[in-house]
C-alpha cells in the first residue's frame, strides 16, 4: 500500500469510528447565497462547523464529471461548466481547511470507453488539484455504480482498479471502493464487484439512504456481512447520506426529515455493528437562494437549511440546537421556531 506522507494519511487499519457527522457532500457549496466568498452561510459554516474550536467538519466531497478537464477553463466559476464548477468548489473547501474527496460520475450520458481513458482523465483531475495547491486526499472511482452511476459491478471494479493504480503512483490519494447505495440488491452487486478487484481493498464507501428513510439497516448489514472477512478490519465510510425533506416529488416535511435525521445520528452512526469511520451529509444549503428541486421525475431535497438560510428541524438534530439556531442571526429572513427533535 502506498504511503500518503504528503497529506498525513495513515494506514486504513489504524482507525476509529466517528460518533457524529464529520464530512460535507454538497455540490452547491460554491454557490451558497450566490457566491461562497460573500455568503453569510459560508461565514457561519466556517466559524461554527469548520472552524476551531471545535472542529466538526473536516472532510468535503464532490461528485465530478469524469472527463471535466477535457475542456478549457476560464477559471473557477460556480456558474461555469463542469470543470469551472469543480475548480470553484476545490478553492472554496480548501480555503476553510477541509480535506477534499472526489467521486467520479457521468452527468451527460458519456462514459469511459475503457479503463485507460478513465485513468487518464482521473490523472488530469489529480494533477490539476495539485497544481492549484489543493491535492485530493481521497478518490471514489465511480459514484453509486449500482444506482446513479449506472455501471455494471465488473465495470465499476475496473474503474476502481484504475483509480488505485493512479493513487499508488502519485502517492497523494487513497481509493475508497464501492460507493454503493444500500439498495435491496447491494450485497449481490458487492460480491461481483469485489471479485473483479485486483487489489486488496479495506476502505468501502456506502450511501445508507434506504436505511435512514426506512429506519432499518438490514440492507446495510447485508452489504457489510458480504465483504471479505465480513468487513472485519475494514473501514466503512458513509460518503453520502441525507434525510429527505422531499423525495421524488413527495414533500415529507420537516418533522419526518428530523425523525430520519435522529435515526441517523442516534441509532445508525453509534451502532457498533456498523461503526462508520466517517459520515458525509448531503446537502446543507441549495445554491443561489433556490430551493432544491422537488419533482416526481427525480427531484430530491435533503438540505438542512432552507433557501433563506434558516435551519430546518433536522439541522438541530444533527448538530445541536445551539449551533443550528446561530444561523437565525444572519439569514435574510431570520426568525421562526425549530421543532424539538434533539
Amino acid at each position: 500500500m502506498a504511503l500518503f506522507i504528503g497529506l498525513g494519511l495513515t494506514s486504513a487499519r489504524a482507525w476509529a469510528a466517528t460518533s457524529y457527522v464529520d464530512g460535507i457532500s454538497d455540490q452547491s457549496l460554491p454557490a451558497w447565497d450566490g457566491s461562497f466568498s460573500g455568503s453569510p452561510f459560508a461565514n457561519f459554516f466556517r466559524g461554527s462547523w469548520a472552524g476551531s474550536p471545535p472542529v466538526r467538519i473536516t472532510l468535503a466531497r464532490y461528485v465530478v464529471q469524469w472527463n471535466a478537464l477535457t475542456g478549457a477553463s476560464k477559471g473557477p466559476n460556480a456558474a461555469g461548466d463542469y470543470r469551472e464548477k469543480f475548480e470553484a468548489w476545490l478553492e472554496d473547501v480548501r480555503s476553510i481547511g477541509l480535506t477534499p474527496l472526489v467521486a467520479l460520475t457521468s452527468y451527460n450520458g458519456i462514459y469511459p470507453k475503457a479503463a485507460h481513458e478513465y485513468q487518464a482523465r482521473l490523472e488530469e483531475l489529480l494533477n490539476k488539484a495539485t497544481a492549484m495547491g489543493h491535492p485530493i486526499g481521497y478518490v471514489e472511482a465511480w459514484n453509486e455504480p449500482n444506482n446513479q452511476g449506472h455501471e455494471s459491478a465488473v465495470k465499476a471494479a475496473e474503474l476502481a482498479n484504475a483509480a488505485n493504480a493512479i493513487c499508488e503512483m502519485v502517492h497523494t490519494c487513497r481509493v475508497i471502493v464501492g460507493d454503493f447505495e444500500d439498495t435491496s440488491t447491494v450485497a449481490s452487486y458487492e460480491k461481483a464487484y469485489e471479485s473483479a478487484l485486483t487489489f486488496s481493498a479495506d476502505t468501502w464507501g456506502v450511501h445508507p439512504y434506504v436505511s435512514v428513510k426506512a429506519h432499518n439497516d438490514a440492507n446495510l448489514l447485508s452489504f457489510k456481512a458480504n465483504l471479505p472477512k465480513h468487513g472485519v478490519g475494514d473501514q466503512i465510510w458513509f460518503t453520502e447520506v441525507g434525510a429527505f425533506y422531499c423525495k421524488h416529488g413527495e414533500v415529507r416535511g420537516e418533522g419526518q426529515q428530523a425523525r430520519d435525521a435522529a435515526y441517523l445520528v442516534k441509532t445508525l452512526i453509534p451502532d457498533p455493528s456498523v461503526a462508520p469511520a466517517h459520515v458525509f451529509y448531503y446537502g446543507f444549503l441549495a445554491g443561489n437562494h433556490l430551493q432544491a428541486p422537488c419533482a416526481g421525475g427525480g427531484g430530491d431535497d435533503s438540505e438542512l437549511y432552507a433557501r433563506t438560510d434558516e435551519p430546518r428541524a433536522a439541522a438541530s438534530v444533527i448538530f445541536g440546537t445551539t449551533i443550528a439556531r446561530q444561523s437565525l442571526a444572519f439569514g435574510p429572513n431570520p426568525g421562526g421556531d425549530l421543532i424539538a427533535f434533539a
